[in-house]
């Protein structure tokens, strides 16, 4: 009895430590499991799909920004870099093709299967250092944004404020370069913070290493716990396209409210009282309220393609923050949106003298058009001074440089109809016609103070 005894209790032991065993197994592959999925975070082709295509997005932004450096740069020393908007642009440009080479290339610096902070991209070539590396460049390109702002504002300032380019000019230097130093600034500092690291579908603001505290059995962050995210995220980036956002939406309402204001007042005006001379000038106003017209819309389109651009990230960012909203389709639309911004720019500032050589010169076919735009230092005078055609090819190495205007009124680059768009490139100077049209207002007198304001102020 005493032997049955002790050999049941001696399989009683056994069995009850194969449980502990079996037990501690199964919870150990359990918790393996589930932090296996926490790291492995998206799956394989969510990953893939938003790191490679903005292969396309970003190589086509580059096309653009590097069409209007090109363009400035080469070509556009005498005539085009004379003007304040121009340069605004330029330098927007290349901040944008820097962070569009960066997007289109995110495969090569990804970190690697193996590396630090791996997120299993397939194809992923780089480390931890070349993700900050496009966390840093990411972080420059919100001076786009400021250059949009900067854009608006001179608009603003020469149709509603009439302030003239040279008085711009003094202050503009000053714009550039605190520009520069905020954000090449705050980019420095998210690398000696360690603040730009692995993310899904590019390297930027990011907890430490992926995935970490992110759900139960989940490793702690090392770095920037996901509950610092939000905030960090707002003050290194997203505080400033808000700040852009109400810039140009405000100014743009300001410049569109001056000109249908304009216009309104010109309608009223009864021709038939208007003496010869008083017409002239009313004339000449008319010609200035087009073209402020046609600054209006060019302002407009570069301020859609700065929002259509960087309001996704804007929202995404908001939602996730405010209710913890997050989805692979949010990221999707931020990776091919945002590095489209130079591809967009490119057709902005192409539009307004694509349609004045299409109307000046039918014949020409629309390659040989982009192409004179983007390779001609003047392509207006060119054709005026040219025999061309759609199939004999010419040379522009010669071209005269032109005189520079004081005045955005006065500057053709918008123009769209009227005589430059007609090819007339011999109408009158703007600015001797307006000192005409003054010296006409001290002199004629039938119309009285009031109807002399209208007309020429």
């Amino acid at each position: 009895d005493d032997m049955k005894k002790s050999s049941a209790c001696s399989n009683a032991s056994i069995s009850a430590k194969n449980r502990t065993i079996l037990t501690a197994e199964t919870t150990s592959s359990y918790h393996h499991q589930h932090h296996s999925n926490i790291m492995s975070g998206p799956p394989t082709w969510q990953l893939a799909t938003a790191v490679y295509v903005p292969l396309l997005t970003g190589n086509l932004s580059v096309l653009g920004s590097g069409l209007i450096i090109y363009s400035m740069l080469v070509h556009g020393r005498r005539t085009k870099l004379r003007k304040p908007h121009h340069r605004i642009l330029l330098a927007m440009s290349i901040y944008d093709l820097f962070y569009s080479l960066v997007k289109a290339f995110t495969f090569l610096l990804t970190p690697a299967e193996g590396q630090p902070g791996s997120m299993g991209v397939p194809g992923a070539m780089g480390n931890l250092a070349t993700c900050r590396l496009q966390g840093f460049f990411i972080e420059t390109a919100h001076a786009t944004g400021a250059y949009n702002s900067l854009l608006s504002i001179y608009f603003w300032l020469s149709i509603c404020r009439g302030v003239k380019n040279d008085t711009f000019t003094k202050y503009e230097p000053i714009a550039h370069i605190l520009i520069f130093v905020v954000f090449v600034g705050f980019a420095i500092a998210g690398v000696v913070i360690e603040l730009f690291n692995p993310a899904f579908g590019f390297c930027f603001i990011a907890s430490y290493p992926p995935g970490c505290e992110s759900g139960p059995g989940a490793p702690v962050c090392e770095r920037w716990p996901p509950r610092t995210m939000g905030l960090m995220y707002e003050i290194f980036a997203q505080m400033w396209v808000q700040a852009y956002i109400v810039i140009v939406v405000v100014t743009n309402a300001a410049i569109w409210y001056k000109v249908h204001t304009q216009e309104k007042v010109i309608r009223s005006i009864n021709q038939r009282v208007l003496s010869n001379t008083m017409e002239a000038g009313l004339a000449q106003k008319k010609k200035e309220a087009s073209r402020e017209r046609m600054v209006a819309v060019q302002s407009t389109l570069y301020v859609t393609a700065f929002i259509a651009c960087w309001s996704g990230p804007t929202a995404f960012h908001l939602a996730d923050w405010i209710a913890g909203f997050k989805s692979f389709w949010a990221v999707l639309v931020i990776v091919i949106f945002t590095p489209l911004q130079g591809f967009f720019n490119a057709f902005v500032f192409a539009r307004p003298t694509y349609i004045r050589l299409r109307r000046a010169k039918p014949e020409l076919g629309r390659l040989q058009t982009v192409k004179m735009i983007f390779f001609t230092p003047d392509p207006m005078t060119a054709v005026k001074s040219s025999a061309v055609s759609s199939r004999s090819p010419f040379s522009f190495a010669d071209m005269p440089s032109i005189r520079p205007t004081n005045r955005l009124v006065d500057d053709d680059s918008f123009v769209e109809d009227g005589d430059a768009a007609n090819g007339d490139l011999s109408a009158p100077d703007p600015i001797a016609a307006e000192e005409k049209n003054d010296e006409y207002a001290n002199e004629d007198t039938s119309l009285g103070t009031t109807a002399k304001k209208v007309v020429f102020k």
